[in-house]
């Protein structure tokens, strides 16, 4: 027996030194890529700081190859939903024709603190927050007007910003764009509908999609959580997930060499800066009618004269903006210049198929010089 413990002592120090120089191989290899990463381009700009935004210090990276490059402002979806830590490649295919703004919005990602934990954020506060934003770019670049990106709510968020000030801007990308989210639910109904018509279980499902805001509004919260549950159980059926590595971006290998993101940055997103409580958490608006919010509260269907070229990019299944809606809505756009775009996939693949979104953002770029 003690020649068996002897034995297993022995495996156990190997087994902790070969783990201990994994972690150390680990975090030397991830120091490397960051530094790499984190080069700024010869001529280039590559910034990091935090700007005063309404009350707020808010995160932005600013990142290209040539300062005399027009700037392009890049909004994130959520609305608290912030990706810095991933899309940086994605962006950074467009570096060399932009300098692009990296920004994780109002209480979330570096913008996250604690004296936010449980405040109330409006749509208002956001949209404000987004023309500050601009106001501080434009001065703090030199430039009379910048581009705009934005997908999902950000492309909401963008639209927003371009048919309110068209004077601060001369491009708007918008991919994935939620239009209107009861025509949005009312177009989803209609394809659920017909995905069960053979299918009894889910058939009820299908018919149970809200397109009422009153009939919503009149539902308890946990009733309308019930109702959440049960599309999804729809979605899961008949739908391919949005999946983070369907794309060309390779996530894990963004996120173990981003620049931008320490392991406590990490580490206080996933733990410190998660509440314990539901109500502690910062309380965002949300898009979409399952998440208990008003369905049309950042609507774009009636606003459809553009002063800036507007290029629209989506999913050819989104089920989240429903193609076929933000198609209608395309069509129905005045412009000074306009495209449509499709790629293959879901709501989130216009960012995750990079090579092609940078394709169609030199395209534009190239075709108004």
């Amino acid at each position: 027996m003690k020649k068996f413990f002897k034995i297993l002592f022995k495996i156990l120090k190997w087994v902790l030194i070969v783990v201990v120089a994994a972690i150390v191989l680990f975090f030397i290899v991830r120091f490397i890529g960051q530094r790499i990463n984190n080069k700024t381009p010869k001529g280039g700009i590559n910034e990091t700081m935090y700007v005063d935004i309404n009350g707020t210090k808010q995160w932005i990276n600013i990142y290209g190859q040539d300062k005399d490059n027009p700037v392009l402002l890049y909004l994130h979806g959520g609305p608290g939903q912030p990706t810095s830590y991933e899309d940086y490649p994605v962006l950074r295919k467009l570096s060399d024709i932009y300098t692009v703004v990296n920004w994780d919005q109002r209480a979330c990602g570096h913008s996250w603190t604690k004296d936010q934990m449980g405040t109330q954020i409006t749509y208002e506060q956001l949209f404000s927050d987004g023309e500050e934003m601009t106001e501080f770019l434009l001065d703090y670049m030199d430039k009379d007007k910048i581009s705009v990106m934005g997908i999902s709510w950000g492309a909401a968020f963008g639209a927003r910003l371009v048919l309110d000030n068209p004077e601060r801007y001369d491009r708007f990308y918008a991919m994935s764009l939620p239009v209107d989210n009861i025509e949005i639910m009312k177009a989803l109904k209609t394809e659920a509908l017909e995905w069960t018509k053979d299918d009894p279980e889910y058939r009820a499902i299908a018919e149970s999609i809200i397109t009422d805001q009153a009939v919503f509004d009149g539902m308890t919260t946990e009733e309308q959580r019930q109702a959440a549950v049960e599309w999804d159980k729809l979605y899961a059926k008949y739908t391919e997930p949005n999946s983070e590595f369907a794309g060309d971006v390779n996530v894990v290998s963004a996120m173990i060499f981003c620049p931008y993101w320490s392991v406590k940055d990490y580490y206080n997103m996933f733990f410190a800066s998660v509440p314990k409580k539901v109500e502690d958490f910062p309380q965002y608006p949300y898009l979409d009618c399952c998440q208990w919010g008003n369905m049309s509260a950042i609507s774009v269907l009636d606003r459809t004269d553009y002063k800036v070229p507007v290029y629209m990019i989506m999913g050819d299944k989104d089920y989240d903006a429903m193609t076929s809606v933000a198609k209608e809505y395309y069509d129905s756009i005045t412009a000074p210049d306009k495209e449509y775009y499709e790629v293959e996939g879901g709501h989130y693949m216009p960012m995750l198929l990079s090579e092609r979104l940078s394709e169609i953002v030199h395209e534009t770029v190239n075709n108004e010089q």
